[in-house]
């Protein structure tokens, strides 16, 4: 069988926008992290940094509103 060694089109890719505030996790994290952190506040204790930042960016991930880059 011989193959063909032509460089097939470039196919179109469509953008599909992930919406993560559609997503189950996403919404009960986004509801219910501040009230986590008071609760530990009133106990005179914090989440570990590393994973206060993992709950932040995963708030931020996603969303529109902080920022969104294409690039080709």
């Amino acid at each position: 069988m011989i193959l063909s060694r032509m460089a097939k089109p470039a196919t179109t890719l469509r953008y599909g926008r992930h919406r993560p505030e559609q997503n189950l996790l996403y919404q009960l994290v986004e509801t219910h992290y501040s009230e986590l952190c008071s609760q530990l506040d009133t106990q005179g204790r914090r989440l570990p940094t590393c994973a206060r930042q993992e709950f932040e960016d995963f708030l931020r991930c996603g969303r529109l509103e902080h920022s969104f880059l294409r690039v080709h």
